[in-house]
């Protein structure tokens, strides 16, 4: 740590992953977080960085991370910067600037991929390319120590003024398709021996479970639930549709096997871990109990009704959220039905918790507050709307 650097602390709104603390640093402070030993050489070769920020100031230059042999030399020193409201790297004098402004006191996810085959300069933002270049000679330094938070550009250095987390380095060229997963899927819950609780996706949002087994699923094992106080719990969740701020898009797929007509909740969200602010959204209806059908409740109920459900039978659940496309639901890869235009006024505040097959009752108008019977398997939740296709393929897998 450079001139007293820090991390996040306790805030219920940051890191964006929601776990752990972000790095904090100062461009007025000079402050920054540098690894000298071991050397990380980046020379002649394919890497991939990647991290999570949230800046403060956008003007001027700020830095984010770099390395540098020789800031007068051409392809000897490496930096990656925010210039003036948009995403900037380089090797010195072989340059590529993003098209995309930023906004200031906003998580983005930030990606800058070399590929020394190809010879190509790569920038993404938020999982999407957002400028490329071709002929790029590779970056040449042999020494020099990574800095955190702090940029040399020719003569001078650039500070960062907000923060940075989950920050990554490969020395190998990402495909799109990987950055956009490391940029979008939040959390995979796969159920999977040796460690069903584990997150299986790029931010290790590991959970805990209460009175559940271990039990043949569609991919490998699934998670058995029990009815009353049998539930899976996980912390870490800044966009899912009951985050930290509104409107924001989501989705959730998953497998589900239900073992009874019970009316009941197999996915929630609360604020925090024993209860308080929370909503059901997900779950199983019936009038009857002695026939259910699927249902999906967004913030403020817009509700859609699914198909009928066979018991100890699978089924293939997504459901996806856009402010343009409101709420979708898909069964068993096929679309089934939207609410169309919604805008999700509700909001918990704060990073919040994610229950699976019932942990508390919620305020509710159509998924009640009971306890989900059956096996659930293969959960993906994504901080975007994913697309019919996106659905299909999780569906067959």
């Amino acid at each position: 740590m450079i001139n007293n650097a820090n991390y996040s602390g306790n805030s219920p709104t940051l890191p964006y992953l929601g776990q752990g603390q972000a790095l904090y640093v100062s461009a007025p402070a000079n402050q920054s977080f540098q690894v000298t030993s071991p050397f990380l050489s980046l020379a002649y070769t394919s890497f991939t960085i990647e991290a999570w920020i949230y800046s403060a100031n956008n003007s001027g230059d700020n830095g984010i991370i770099g390395q540098c042999q020789c800031p007068s030399c051409s392809n000897q020193c490496f930096y990656f910067l925010i210039r003036a409201a948009r995403l900037y790297v380089g090797f010195t004098l072989n340059d590529l600037s993003g098209l995309t402004t930023l906004t200031i006191n906003t998580w983005y996810h930030v990606a800058f991929v070399y590929n020394y085959a190809t010879s190509q300069q790569i920038l993404y933002l938020n999982g999407v390319q957002d400028n490329i270049k071709s002929n790029a000679a590779a970056y040449q330094g042999t020494n020099g120590t990574i800095s955190i938070g702090s940029t040399q550009l020719l003569l001078t250095t650039n500070f960062f003024t907000g923060y940075i987390d989950n920050l990554k380095i490969v020395t190998r060229a990402k495909s799109a398709t990987e950055i956009l997963t490391d940029a979008s899927l939040i959390a995979y819950y796969s159920f999977d021996l040796p460690s069903p609780t584990m997150d299986s996706g790029p931010n290790g949002l590991n959970g805990s479970s209460s009175n559940t087994a271990t039990v043949t699923g569609v991919v490998n094992q699934a998670m058995r639930f029990l009815g009353s106080s049998s539930y899976f719990q996980a912390f870490g969740f800044y966009q899912l549709g009951f985050g930290v701020y509104s409107n924001k898009p989501f989705s959730i797929a998953l497998w589900i096997n239900p073992s009874s007509y019970t009316s009941c909740a197999y996915v929630q969200q609360s604020a925090n871990a024993t209860g308080g602010s929370c909503f059901n959204m997900l779950g199983i209806w019936s009038s009857t109990g002695n026939v259910a059908q699927l249902v999906a409740q967004g913030y403020a109920w817009p509700t859609i009704y699914g198909p009928f459900i066979t018991l100890n039978t699978w089924i293939h659940v997504a459901w996806t959220f856009s402010l343009t496309d409101g709420y979708i639901l898909y069964v068993n890869g096929v679309y089934y039905g939207t609410t169309g235009y919604y805008s999700n006024s509700g909001t918990s505040g704060v990073i919040t918790w994610l229950q699976v097959g019932f942990n508390f009752a919620c305020s509710s108008a159509y998924i009640s507050n009971n306890a989900y019977q059956g096996t659930i398997d293969e959960i993906y939740l994504y901080n975007r709307e994913l697309t019919s296709t996106e659905v299909k393929a999780l569906a067959n897998p």
